[in-house]
């Protein structure tokens, strides 16, 4: 196949604070600044220079000789943190912050954090989807720091503004619980006046000074691929979306399994089967260890267990054409929300759905890592317990060795378990015979059975009996269904 020729080494001028990079370059996306007008009065230019955090005094002279307090700032549109100065006090704890970028916006004490990065810290490059990890903090008093780009094979470090970089909310919520702030420690701007630039780097001047290519733009990212039944050529259109991934720099996923383990507790001669939330996490295969980020793609919505698998984890599903077209005409964009697949039709609601993902899934790797934890996906069982009930719903031990993975259809039912996990059940029991249950059937919050003509003759009316083509279509109409008739 063709491949393009490696991309020509580009110079970038001298320059004694930071090293230079070779041919990475974050793939286009929209700024924070191009997503809402200009409406502050007292910019704070993105050269200046970032201030160390400074408790507040008692007098008002006192006050307005230290400087006022940096942050990092959620910004509500895209979710993101970024770096900025309290100007003053509004209502309640909210605070007025001008963002380097000279726009501003009301901040709740809450979603502010001291501006103060660590070594360790994942950062993303504003004017791009440049993902990267902060490797040194010594020039931070100028406002600068060194970060650390992985693309999968090549390294490089470059020293960056504080101004450049955006932070995952995700990423905050799980590594910054050290730097939150309170009202008595915020310095405000008691009587704001422009300030002048000073010559220190900006975003802007070190993007221009070095052009940045990503080489692998799908670099730490995995792919779960699966196809409908109705494809005329699933195994060339695999192969052409397997190829597409690999030059691209990512990573095939054989099944969920390779990074999730599917393991519960077999018991009873392996006619009972037990997990819960617990049994449930990010545990990838050593070839796996690398990932940052998931997707599954696909040809069109399904009912297939992988399909159905990163619905009920919040896992995005895309069209595969998002790789194949990309990769035919030699380039590649790292957007993949306009090829969201829906997430199916719902039988019951007699319409398409969308799927309800995070629209910032994968821009910190605790997306993955804590999957569990993922607020948006719909967990419509949480905290509830089901018994699956019937020969074909209980998952099979594992094999030493067994390759691939529960997609085919005589293993697509025994999955069922695991999508109840998924969505939000904290204790799955499956079980071939009401015999082999822990407990008795009115204690489970659900029993599930295959179809609706596996019901029991002999229904109890304490029992909450329901069947697998109602979990799917709660599941693709991300709400709980009226229970189906007996």
């Amino acid at each position: 196949m063709d491949v393009d020729p490696a991309p020509a080494e580009i110079e970038a001028p001298p320059s004694r604070k930071r090293r230079r990079v070779e041919d990475v370059k974050p793939a286009r996306a929209p700024s924070k600044a191009s997503t809402r007008s200009k409406t502050a009065d007292t910019p704070v230019p993105a050269t200046r220079v970032a201030q160390r955090l400074r408790h507040t005094v008692s007098t008002g002279r006192a006050l307005a000789a230290q400087p006022a307090t940096r942050v990092f700032a959620l910004w509500r549109q895209d979710g993101h943190y970024y770096a900025g100065t309290v100007h003053s006090l509004q209502t309640g704890t909210k605070y007025l912050i001008k963002f380097d970028d000279e726009t501003d916006d009301h901040v709740d004490v809450a979603m502010l954090r001291r501006c103060e990065l660590q070594v360790g810290d994942a950062v993303i490059i504003s004017h791009g989807s440049l993902r990267g990890t902060v490797v040194d903090i010594s020039q931070m008093e100028s406002g600068c720091v060194e970060v650390e780009f992985d693309d999968g094979s090549d390294t490089t470090r470059s020293t960056h503004a504080i101004s450049d970089f955006r932070i995952a909310s995700r990423a905050i919520q799980s590594h910054w619980k050290n730097r939150t702030l309170t009202a008595d420690s915020i310095v405000t701007i008691i009587r704001p006046k422009p300030i002048r630039a000073t010559p220190s780097p900006s975003g802007m001047s070190l993007m221009s000074a070095t052009s940045f290519k990503h080489k692998k733009p799908f670099a730490k990212t995995g792919f779960v691929v699966t196809l409908t039944v109705r494809n005329k050529h699933p195994e060339q259109m695999k192969d052409s979306v397997m190829l597409a991934i690999k030059h691209n720099g990512g990573t095939v996923i054989d099944d969920w399994s390779s990074i999730f383990p599917m393991e519960g507790t077999h018991s009873q001669s392996n006619k009972r089967w037990i997990a819960s939330q617990e049994n449930f996490k990010f545990k990838p295969k050593p070839e796996f260890e690398g990932l940052e980020r998931v997707f599954l793609l696909a040809d069109d919505y399904n009912q297939k267990p992988k399909f159905l698998v990163a619905l009920a984890l919040g896992i995005p599903c895309l069209s595969n054409e998002w790789i194949r077209d990309d990769y035919l005409n030699k380039q590649t964009s790292p957007d993949w929300q306009p090829v969201l697949l829906p997430a199916g039709f719902s039988e019951t609601l007699s319409a398409r759905v969308s799927q309800l993902v995070d629209l910032d899934w994968g821009n910190c790797k605790e997306h993955l890592t804590d999957i569990m934890s993922n607020t948006v996906a719909s967990k419509l069982f949480s905290g509830k317990t089901v018994l699956c009930l019937g020969a074909d719903l209980v998952p099979l031990p594992s094999r030493g060795g067994r390759k691939g993975g529960p997609d085919a259809t005589q293993d697509a039912s025994r999955v069922v378990p695991w999508i109840m996990i998924c969505m939000g059940a904290s204790r799955v029991e499956a079980v071939t015979e009401v015999k082999f249950a822990s407990k008795d059937l009115h204690v489970y919050d659900y029993v599930i059975v295959k179809e609706a003509t596996d019901f029991p003759e002999d229904l109890q009316d304490d029992v909450t009996f329901v069947h697998v083509p109602w979990v799917k279509d709660c599941l693709i109409s991300g709400r709980l269904l009226t229970l189906p008739s007996r």
